[in-house]
């Protein structure tokens, strides 16, 4: 009997999904429990300095931010690769001294002529940090009133943000995991995640919940259409992140690669499985 059939498997199956998401609570609890932080965000929202060089060498980002630790504490190394040249970006806290730093570089044998640096102080990093949350809670906001109005019913509705909840702490957990930062683009990343994510889930519940016919076939369409979408979706992004054009867009593609991957348990089956359940107690199962 396949996994849309049985009515044991997919109770048995959520509890990976609750599992997935123990973990990923458990890996940012760990982190504030090192850091005082539930998880590690960029200069852009914590103040520091950036150093940008382009260089047409090859250059080993792991062991220069070895050696520029050394004299600048954290320090994260970022190589990038595309139609306007190569080099790449040094990023490191407030106490760090861009000047010294071009110097270090300089004696690490790497060309330096074409180079940019750019200062974030604190309290512009905490403002962008504040604002940031504000667009986070307002994007969780306006996707409760549209999914409510679209389903008219509390349960179906909370399935989805339930699902977008888990979709967004996941991701965060597993950037710590990879090393991922949280920046401005990382923001906007995961904004991008919580529409994909209620696409997919409106996806389900739509078909689940409003089309007529056996409920098993009902998912096995609505599993087809959004595969589908997954895979197109993942194509593009594995482009834009092999192509390293930019650390930015780079980023932003890591992120929601992470995010989609993450989304494909807690729809297909979290989702689902909250919702058979809803719909077996409601009466509204056929088959």
């Amino acid at each position: 009997m396949g996994f849309f059939e049985s009515k044991v498997a997919y109770k048995r199956a959520m509890v990976l999904t609750l599992l997935l998401f123990l973990f990923s609570a458990g890996v940012l609890a760990s982190h504030y429990m090192q850091t005082g932080e539930w998880f590690a965000r960029s200069i852009e929202l914590k103040g520091g300095i950036i150093v940008t060089v382009k260089t047409g060498m090859q250059v080993d980002a792991s062991k220069l931010a070895e050696a520029l630790s050394k004299d600048f504490g954290e320090v994260s190394v970022s190589a990038f690769s595309g139609f306007g040249g190569s080099g790449f970006q040094v990023t490191s806290g407030t106490g760090a001294n861009s000047t010294l730093m071009l110097e270090e570089i300089r004696s690490q044998g790497i060309n330096v002529e074409d180079y940019s640096t750019a200062t974030m102080g604190p309290a512009l990093s905490e403002s962008f940090w504040f604002q940031a949350q504000l667009a986070i809670i307002f994007a969780f906001i306006m996707m409760g009133i549209v999914v409510f109005a679209v389903f008219r019913s509390p349960a179906p509705s909370m399935m989805v943000i339930i699902c977008a909840v888990c979709d967004i702490v996941e991701t965060i957990a597993f950037m710590q995991i990879f090393g991922i930062q949280l920046s401005l683009a990382g923001l906007a990343a995961l904004l991008m995640l919580i529409g994909y994510s209620v696409d997919t889930d409106i996806l389900l519940n739509s078909r689940m919940l409003k089309n007529t016919g056996e409920m098993t076939a009902r998912a096995k369409g609505a599993v087809k259409t959004g595969l589908t979408m997954v895979l197109t979706t993942i194509g593009a992004l594995m482009a834009l992140l092999l192509s390293g054009l930019s650390p930015v867009l780079s980023q932003i593609a890591a992120i929601l690669l992470i995010g989609i991957v993450l989304d494909m348990p807690n729809t297909w089956i979290q989702n689902y499985g909250l919702l058979r359940w809803y719909m077996e107690r409601k009466g509204m199962v056929q088959g």
